[in-house]
């Protein structure tokens, strides 16, 4: 019999979580919350009903792992990142902003579901969700932040906890109104326009008074003038 060392075991817990996450994700955007079973997730993933309370508690327990699931690969390039100009940083911001657009734009349907069901989670889905997906994307987005303010070319004085939460927040707001909400555009722009606009919007409030504008922004607005 071959035994696992304990890092295969961890990467085979961590491929079966994954396998039953992205199945929960498919049933509840095709059915809803209240109307998927753990029994229809099982049939999806291809285990027994049983295997799927070895990794998961309850549906609810389900349902606030998957954002977390959905997002993890877009912010994974991002948990190195140390940006040594304002230049990378902006491209840093941007790459982040795209993957955010791209997880909600794809999952759509799963976020009317898992919006709609939010009010009836129990107090402690909802505080267990704020610990998962929230805090770990602002924590990576706060690293950043907090190498700019190192190099200094940010704010010393940027309240990088509150900085890494505004940026996606602002981003995540209009899209979940075009996507979910709405579902039509709030202003006839493409999301790479939207996304430029909102990290040049958060860039000119973080970047110490006087320091110059990267000659990019003034070229790339001229051009957008004369196209006009």
């Amino acid at each position: 019999m071959v035994r696992l060392t304990k890092e295969e075991k961890r990467k085979l817990v961590e491929a079966r979580r994954r396998q039953i996450l992205e199945a929960a994700r498919k049933v509840f955007a095709k059915r809803g919350f209240e109307g998927a079973r753990i029994s229809e997730v099982a049939k999806e993933a291809g285990v027994a009903e049983g295997t799927i309370y070895n990794y998961f508690r309850s549906k609810e327990d389900l349902l606030i792992h998957i954002p977390e699931h959905i997002v993890a690969p877009a912010i994974a390039p991002l948990q190195r990142a140390r940006p040594s100009s304002v230049e990378e940083l902006e491209s840093l911001l941007s790459l982040a902003a795209r993957n955010i657009v791209s997880f909600m734009t794809r999952n759509s349907d799963f976020l009317k579901v898992f919006v709609s069901a939010l009010p009836a989670l129990t107090p402690r889905a909802k505080e267990a969700y704020m610990q998962l997906l929230p805090l770990r994307a602002a924590s990576v987005l706060e690293q950043i932040v907090r190498a700019g303010q190192e190099r200094g070319f940010l704010r010393p004085d940027l309240n990088a906890a509150v900085a890494a939460r505004a940026m996606p927040g602002m981003l995540m707001t209009f899209v979940m109104f075009q996507e979910v909400l709405l579902g039509r555009p709030l202003v006839p722009l493409s999301y790479e326009e939207i996304i430029q606009e909102v990290v040049r919007l958060f860039l000119l409030g973080a970047l110490p008074r006087g320091h110059p504008i990267p000659s990019s922004w003034r070229t790339r607005r001229t051009q957008k003038t004369r196209r006009t």
